[in-house]
């Protein structure tokens, strides 16, 4: 399971990344030069992939530290007591050797680390001063206090039906009790994807909070070659927080309505008729009036129920139906178009 949710967010934060190229605009002439000290191993990867983010970002990148207005120090380090290695990262604004921010950071391995790369990489860079991150143009905060925002983005979902006990011999088993001894067939738990594509239409009627209608979208794959399409259309309550000028996080809740087509297959005993749930979207701009977003987000459905209708429904009918409990963990990448100032005071 966990290298499935790992490959899944490999996939993402890679995805993410194609799209950093359009922060240039707010990295105007600064330089960074990016050093590292530590295990052998994982300095050069480290480097590597913070150059990378750098370049892609806009930034001016330098081996000689005099010449870099700012430098991105990080050590490696093996943790005895987590039985981790650690890794420190820090922005250092070289003419005064002044930290401007440090984070830390513990893993098991390098894949684990290099996944957020990117995100370590921005979460140092938008503690930048605002005189520096805009060059000479007033900084601009207007792209997080619109009145409208459109949100279109990419899903990837992952469905959980969980075993339930109901009817099954054992709690665990289909069957057939007309032979002596009864045949049974022990099942499991599922664990299904679900790539798709929505959109939201997020009004934010006040600085902290925000509604959004949306539609998403997804194909999946229940049970041998049987595709649907699962639809929902939901209302998210969010509530922006605006702790930095270029990144806001919205955490949420969620009520939806589910549909599925095409709706005559048999595979559905009972689906639920609505889900509530929860996320968190993180929010960073790109461009003048919008933002590039990351959002995940957990959906429970409760008590779902499948006919049992596989192969072996000859040899193990009964019981007719199979009780699972239904959750989704739901990851999406995207872009908000932002609309319409709101009348903010005086700062």
């Amino acid at each position: 399971m966990w290298q499935i949710l790992k490959k899944n967010t490999c996939v993402l934060v890679l995805l993410f990344c194609s799209f950093s190229a359009i922060y240039a605009a707010n990295s105007k002439n600064i330089t960074l030069c990016i050093q590292g000290t530590g295990q052998p191993i994982f300095v050069q990867g480290f480097k590597d992939a913070l150059m990378i983010e750098a370049k892609a970002a806009g930034y001016d990148v330098t081996e000689n530290l005099s010449a870099a207005k700012y430098n991105i120090k990080f050590s490696v380090e093996f943790d005895q007591a987590q039985q981790k290695s650690k890794f420190i990262v820090s922005l250092v604004k070289v003419v005064d050797l002044s930290v401007i921010v440090s984070m830390e950071y513990l893993f098991a391995d390098e894949e684990e680390m290099l996944l957020y790369s990117q995100l370590v990489f921005f979460m140092l860079m938008s503690n930048l001063p605002d005189n520096e991150t805009a060059g000479s143009e007033p900084a601009d905060d207007s792209w997080r206090d619109k009145w409208l925002y459109i949100n279109p983005y990419f899903s990837y979902s992952l469905m959980f039906l969980n075993l339930k006990g109901d009817g099954l011999m054992g709690g665990a088993g289909i069957y057939n009790d007309t032979v002596t001894p009864a045949w049974v067939s022990v099942l499991d738990n599922k664990v299904i994807d679900m790539p798709g594509i929505g959109v939201g239409l997020e009004c934010q009627f006040l600085p902290f909070m925000s509604i959004e209608p949306g539609f998403l979208i997804s194909r999946e794959e229940i049970l041998f070659e049987n595709v649907m399409y699962n639809m929902l259309a939901s209302l998210k309550l969010k509530f922006p927080l605006k702790f930095f000028r270029y990144i806001v996080f919205e955490p949420y809740g969620i009520a939806g309505y589910p549909l599925r087509y095409p709706d005559d297959i048999e595979v559905f005993d009972n689906f639920p008729d609505y889900v509530f749930g929860g996320g968190i979207q993180f929010a960073v701009k790109v461009g003048k009036s919008g933002a590039l977003f990351f959002d995940v987000n957990y959906l429970y459905y409760g008590d779902t129920a499948l006919f049992n209708n596989n192969k072996l429904t000859v040899l193990f009918p009964k019981p007719e139906v199979i009780h699972y409990d239904h959750s989704i963990l739901g990851f999406g990448i995207g872009y908000k178009f932002g609309f319409f100032d709101r009348k903010r005071p005086n700062r």
